[in-house]
């Protein structure tokens, strides 16, 4: 056993590597969270991010949007991304995936995300036939895209386990 007590205060915030999310955990926070910042870089090569609704369909994060918004037109030019989710109700559990996104336009691919939308907005209740028809009529624009990322990259961070690890000394680096 190690003596932490000879560990500088700062110690454990710099050296983060413990305060990770197990894979279960990512794939919890991704299936519950609704809610992802979604970053893109602009043409002048500036950061750029925003909070978005996203829904997992068929085990691929998607968004929509439409062509007037910056996030379209930068992952045209550049589909690098990067989306932050965090578990539902615990800001400090986060998962952080990095990738490319593709950018399509498909009628199946809008009716599955508005059916897991308007599902999620039920509280888990599937919507009727008329209902998701009403709701895709609102979404359905001529220049309506679907956006699904490929995860290239996944961190994690656990803040609560790095309190509890200041808070009672446990030595998590041995």
């Amino acid at each position: 056993m190690s003596d932490n007590s000879t560990r500088p205060a700062w110690f454990t915030r710099r050296n983060i590597a413990p305060f990770t999310i197990e894979d279960s955990g990512v794939e919890k926070i991704i299936n519950d969270a609704t809610h992802a910042v979604v970053s893109w870089v602009t043409k002048d090569h500036k950061p750029a991010s925003a909070v978005m609704l996203y829904m997992v369909i068929d085990g691929v994060i998607t968004i929509t949007s439409t062509t007037n918004r910056a996030k379209y037109h930068a992952w045209r030019r550049n589909p690098s991304a990067c989306f932050c989710i965090w578990e539902p109700g615990n800001i400090g559990r986060q998962v952080t995936l990095r990738g490319a996104v593709t950018i399509t336009q498909d009628a199946d691919l809008l009716r599955k995300f508005t059916h897991a939308f308007l599902t999620m907005r039920g509280g888990g209740e599937a919507p009727s036939d008329e209902r998701l028809a009403e709701e895709i009529e609102k979404f359905d624009a001529p220049d309506r895209h679907m956006m699904q990322l490929t995860v290239e990259k996944t961190l994690t961070h656990d803040l609560n386990q790095l309190f509890v690890a200041e808070t009672t000394g446990e030595d998590v680096w041995s």
